[in-house]
């Protein structure tokens, strides 16, 4: 699914609109005080790193050398909304604001856009971006958004494009690697994306994200084992990073190591900035009951994140997944409702493109496929699950890869599930439920020896899997039984 693009929405808006700032050359900000403009230095620093509670500390210490410190107000309040902390964030925001007077022309322009992302005002989001544009079209800034909105909406040849214009301007600016990195990733070249990670981490050696950003795309391409160790590397040099920690649990999740991905989850959710981003955290760990066959405590905790946060949608979507499993199909159903209706009013709230509300649809046609595969209409889940497979990205591509080939298998079409499962696997060749789908093709179409190949393949790389893990128990009987024959 796209949950992890929505999971992250609200973290990437903040802190996107810290780093933009950090491009920002010393006569753009105004301040009195040269020791409060090192302070707000120190904190661009750490929130391009983001270390967001350090970072906090040094903006807060800005304002209280210079009590009038417009830009340092406006961090101070976008860290506070990261971190729940709403009343100080509205503070924080009204004394910015009331400051706007005393800055220069670009500096108010970009505040009264940080603070339109971070109130979700779309109108205003786009008047301040379209005057942003016109008035500094070759500014970093600009670049910088352009690049954004490129990546947001998938031209990565356009989110290149603006990158690399970036780097010639400041061939320093690390971030700007990071995300070339990511472009080339999702055009396919995985050898460029690469090129530019190790690019980023030269630029910042000492920095955590740098071995975070590798490690998630040794882990998109199924090289499991290499992304731990720079997982590890980041969590070496900040150990308090909830995302490095909920990255280290999404690997072993993919290991079918679902007791240390649990563990890593929980750590990580003792470090997440807000309550929406912990509850996301769990969602993860629910899934890790779901798949080693403890649905019980999924259910339990799901209701307990539904407490806490209500419009979670992954978490709707989860529950109503495990009913349809369990043959619940009204609470399925009432589910589906909440679904469809947090959906709807999420859209309802801005101006979105026809990709960006397909991409939004995500979790109500997820659930909706697998209650079209609990009652048996294949047919519609293999459309539903098709649909989400051909707009989505790693790692939700490989998801609904699966949940597609399995719907094809169960309306008899094999070769259709080989063929799904062998375009899904040139992105991921590691990704173990494609394999295990394959095998199940394959012994549909009486492949053996290639059922036997692909079996193989997915025990390789389950190898570490928990010894309860009901997937690896059902392909290792499957390949005794294999064996059995050409005996």
């Amino acid at each position: 699914m796209k949950f992890r693009r929505i999971i992250l929405i609200v973290f990437l808006v903040l802190v996107g609109a810290s780093l933009i700032y950090a491009l920002m050359d010393k006569r753009d900000v105004t301040t009195s005080s040269d020791k409060a403009y090192d302070a707000y230095r120190r904190g661009i620093e750490l929130s391009y790193r983001l270390y967001n509670r350090e970072a906090l500390e040094s903006f807060e210490q800005a304002v209280k050398l210079d009590p009038n410190f417009a830009m340092a107000y406006s961090h101070m309040s976008w860290l506070y909304m990261t971190f729940d902390r709403k009343d100080e964030y509205q503070a924080a925001r009204d004394k910015a604001l009331s400051l706007l007077d005393r800055v220069k022309e670009k500096e108010k322009l970009l505040i009264n856009f940080g603070f339109a992302r971070s109130d979700n005002r779309t109108a205003d989001i786009a008047r301040y971006k379209k005057e942003l544009l016109e008035k500094y079209p070759n500014s970093l800034e600009a670049l910088d958004m352009v690049c954004s909105d490129a990546f947001g909406n998938m031209d990565y040849d356009e989110a290149i494009k603006a990158n690399l214009k970036i780097v010639e301007i400041d061939p320093n600016y690390a971030s700007a690697y990071n995300l070339l990195g990511y472009s080339y990733f999702y055009k396919g070249d995985y050898d460029k994306a690469l090129e530019y990670i190790d690019k980023y981490s030269s630029l910042a050696k000492d920095q955590a994200n740098p071995h975070d950003s590798h490690g998630e795309l040794l882990l998109y391409m199924g090289r499991y084992d290499e992304a731990l160790e720079q997982f590890r590397m980041a969590d070496s040099i900040k150990p308090d990073l909830y995302f490095v920690l909920s990255h280290i649990g999404d690997t072993y999740k993919e290991k079918g190591m679902y007791r240390d991905a649990v563990g890593a989850y929980l750590k990580a959710a003792e470090f997440s900035p807000n309550e929406r981003t912990r509850c996301n955290i769990e969602d993860n760990i629910a899934i890790c009951y779901v798949q080693s066959a403890q649905e019980d405590k999924a259910i339990a905790l799901l209701k307990e994140v539904l407490e806490k946060v209500p419009d979670d949608l992954k978490a709707n979507a989860i529950l109503g997944d495990i009913y349809s499993r369990q043959g619940n199909m009204d609470d399925a159903l009432v589910q589906l409702g909440v679904v469809k209706g947090l959906t709807s009013q999420a859209i309802d709230k801005g101006q979105y493109s026809e990709s960006d509300k397909a991409s939004m649809r995500s979790a109500e046609n997820y659930l909706s496929g697998r209650i079209s595969l609990a009652r048996g209409d294949y047919k519609d889940a293999v459309w539903r699950f098709m649909a989400l497979y051909s707009i989505s990205k790693q790692p939700d591509r490989n998801l609904f890869a699966v949940l597609c080939g399995e719907a094809l298998l169960k309306a008899e079409m094999p070769d259709s599930a080989v063929s799904l499962m062998s375009d899904a696997l040139k992105l991921n060749p590691s990704a173990a439920g494609c394999l295990k789908v394959l095998a199940d093709a394959y012994g549909k179409l009486g492949r053996k020896d290639a059922q036997k190949g692909a079996l193989a393949r997915y025990l390789a790389i389950m190898k570490d899997a928990d010894d309860n893990n009901p997937s690896v128990a059902s392909a290792m009987a499957q390949m005794e039984q294999l064996n059995k024959r050409n005996l």
